[in-house]
């Protein structure tokens, strides 16, 4: 069981939103739904989902004294399965975690399941009080692989799954990583439950992947497939010894860099200078390495070699990415640290590792489940990706999302996933509301193009040429709901770069009412407390303003201005 600690404050029963029936849902669901509620069940606060399944209850006041909160929860949901549409909580959901908070709260974070297979995307949260007392739930519980008859005896093995998979995506015959295949419950495009081997494929090149296939464990049909690279669009060494250096960035400023250094194994009396910082009590270090402009080969993987020097001045041309990519990590890990009491990625003090010189004029920079990755840039659209805090914040915030509310990479889930990111970023970046500005080119910057995105100014800049037919017609980046894009998947996994927009300028209009402190601690507390996979744009407005409530309060300027601001966008 993890404990990991949260700042937050008790879930009131005043939800502002929750009355109100998301766009697409039923609402002759919402009245039946109602008709069947018990005297206890007309003070709660529901939404529904698009199927009429309640996605977000607030005002929930069932005592579970003298229970373990995962006890608790999988109670209350076997009292309420007719109400929540579940055939058999206890038996279908698994406990993830439970998370307890610093004011004595606890999340109990629950995985549903088929026969003990997990169901992809499908998690309920049950949010407790100090006292014992049950006061919310939300996510998404997934009707139709409940109700379905599926079986879960594969007729098709792992290793073919593997081989199908690989061929599916035109993967490598080496990875980078090793493959990793689980069986699954999923959903077709069709939005049909089936039985699937999902298969992971981790590996580089000039298109790398993070590809997620879902190969049919009856048929061995590919079913379904998504790339979650997230992207902006050394053992052998013996003891170190922490130290201090100076370094000199990519746009020449001065930095002083944690390293480590240790003598040299020859003669014992040179010394060794390496970007690794040791100097954080309770986590594993921020690792910066080198990949030597390659993308791949057969005896180099990720993350490179260690950077390392001779002296401590770290000065050179080609030292500088390595240089903000160490610096800026730091800058991140001190934020989340201080302002949310999150020590590292993972909030367990994972490593924080960084490869710089990917790629030859690489373009952009990624998180691939496990480090971040920078290109060198064109030198004409962007210069070495490092240089920018804001994406250094963006990269890194893809891990958290990864280790909390683990949004699937995909439509309006993937867009919320890259959001976050970007409104974090310029959070920890806090010059102005920009995304990339420090990593455009002069070239670039000379045609207009001052940032990749804009969190204040969406439309200012243009899409992909090939994504235009999407949208309006205007060609730009939305900054409201009616001027959302309906992507197909195939097309920047449904418009997760694009549509993301929406989200930022919503978290700008907020921030200019509540200021960048505020707005980052709900915003933090939505992802980490709130959202679950699957959730979508109206799951985040739930989120987001229950959030402002827990810290706030409902009367409070900040939950006003969160609201303000979502409605800003049309949500």
């Amino acid at each position: 069981m993890s404990r990991n600690v949260v700042p937050m404050v008790v879930m009131t029963a005043a939800l502002a939103v929750a009355g109100v029936v998301p766009n697409g849902s039923s609402v002759a669901a919402n009245e039946n739904s109602a008709a069947e509620r018990t005297r206890e069940q007309q003070a709660w606060k529901v939404s529904y989902d698009a199927a009429g399944t309640p996605n977000f209850v607030a005002g929930v006041q069932v005592a579970k004294k003298g229970l373990r909160p995962e006890e608790a929860a999988l109670s209350f949901l076997e009292e309420q399965r007719s109400f929540f549409k579940m055939s058999a909580p206890r038996a279908q959901f698994k406990v993830q975690r439970v998370d307890e908070d610093a004011l004595g709260m606890t999340h109990v974070r629950l995985q549903q399941t088929k026969h003990g297979l997990p169901v992809e995307g499908a998690v309920m949260l049950v949010h407790l009080d100090r006292t014992g007392t049950i006061t919310g739930v939300n996510g998404h519980f997934d009707v139709a692989a409940d109700q379905a008859v599926l079986s879960t005896t594969a007729a098709v093995t792992a290793e073919q799954a593997l081989v199908t998979a690989k061929g599916a995506v035109q993967a490598p015959d080496e990875l980078d990583y090793v493959p990793t295949t689980e069986l699954v419950v999923t959903q077709t495009p069709e939005a049909q439950p089936v039985t699937a081997w999902k298969v992971n494929l981790n590996f580089l090149g000039e298109m790398p992947g993070n590809w997620y296939v879902y190969v049919d464990a009856q048929t061995g049909a590919v079913v379904d497939q998504v790339n979650a690279l997230m992207d902006v669009h050394d053992a052998a060494h013996g003891p170190y010894h922490p130290g201090h250096a100076s370094g000199i960035g990519v746009h020449g400023a001065h930095r002083v860099l944690n390293v480590s250094h240790q003598h040299d194994p020859v003669d014992g009396n040179g010394q060794t200078f390496y970007l690794l910082d040791q100097s954080k009590p309770g986590m594993d270090g921020i690792r910066t390495y080198d990949f030597k402009n390659l993308v791949r080969s057969r005896n180099w993987a990720l993350p490179g070699v260690l950077f390392a020097d001779k002296d401590a001045a770290w000065h050179d041309e080609y030292q500088r990415p390595a240089v903000d990519a160490h610096y800026n990590s730091e800058r991140v890990y001190d934020y989340y640290l201080h302002e949310h009491g999150r020590n590292s990625i993972d909030g367990n003090g994972m490593a924080i590792i960084s490869t710089v010189h990917y790629g030859k004029n690489y373009n952009n920079a990624f998180w691939n489940g496990f480090q971040m990755t920078y290109g060198d840039g064109d030198g004409k659209f962007f210069i070495p990706l490092s240089a920018a805090l804001d994406v250094a914040a963006h990269e890194m915030t893809h891990g958290v999302t990864t280790h909390t509310a683990n949004l699937q990479y995909r439509n309006e889930s993937g867009a919320l996933n890259e959001a976050f990111s970007d409104i974090f970023g310029a959070l920890v970046d806090d010059d102005d509301w920009e995304c990339g500005e420090d990593a455009m080119a002069p070239e670039a910057i000379a045609s207009g193009r001052t940032a990749l995105r804009s969190l204040s100014d969406p439309n200012k800049f243009p899409v992909n040429a090939s994504y235009v037919k999407y949208g309006n017609g205007s060609g730009v980046y939305p900054k409201h709901m009616n001027e959302f894009y309906r992507m197909p998947t195939s097309a920047d996994n449904g418009g997760v770069h694009v549509n993301s927009s929406i989200i930022n300028h919503a978290a700008y209009l907020t921030g200019i009412e509540i200021g960048r402190e505020a707005l980052g601690k709900v915003y933090y507390r939505a992802l980490t407390v709130y959202l679950t996979p699957k959730s979508n744009f109206q799951d985040a407005r739930q989120a987001l303003v229950q959030a402002a409530i827990d810290l706030y309060g409902a009367d409070s300027v900040e939950t006003a201005g969160v609201i303000h601001g979502l409605e800003g966008v049309g949500l």
